[in-house]
């Protein structure tokens, strides 16, 4: 009885492991320069509330993100609000200065299939 009910639960934790370790390699992230094009700023939650239009397509990196647009997620959902709101600072700034950005977007967390930028740096 010992072996049988060790058998199962050694299965079960296998099974467990796997089906963590398949989430996880289902979320990708990649990182990309671009110059931002448009910051968009919304009054509802569509889009995660702010959005900035890239240079670059993020479907060129990750195929399942919609085009151009990512979202920075300030409607809290992915982000901490403030945090969000300082992305599009930087998103802004990049435009009024006309510098350009790293960013880095993420594919698991998306707004109506845009995908959300995690992290945004402008560039020299």
């Amino acid at each position: 009885m010992f072996k049988r009910t060790a058998s199962l639960s050694l299965k079960a934790l296998s099974a467990a492991m796997l089906l963590t370790i398949g989430g996880q390699a289902m979320a990708a992230q990649t990182y990309f320069v671009a110059n931002v094009n448009s910051v968009l700023m919304s009054g509802d939650e569509r889009w995660g509330g702010c959005m900035a239009a890239l240079s670059v397509d993020p479907q060129n990196h990750l195929p399942s993100c919609a085009t151009t647009w990512v979202s920075f997620s300030c409607t809290g959902d992915f982000a901490d609000p403030v945090q969000a709101y300082r992305m599009v600072d930087q998103a802004q700034l990049a435009v009024a200065t006309n510098k350009r950005v790293l960013v880095m977007i993420q594919d698991d967390k998306k707004h109506n299939g845009y995908c959300y930028a995690n992290r945004i740096d402008i560039l020299r």
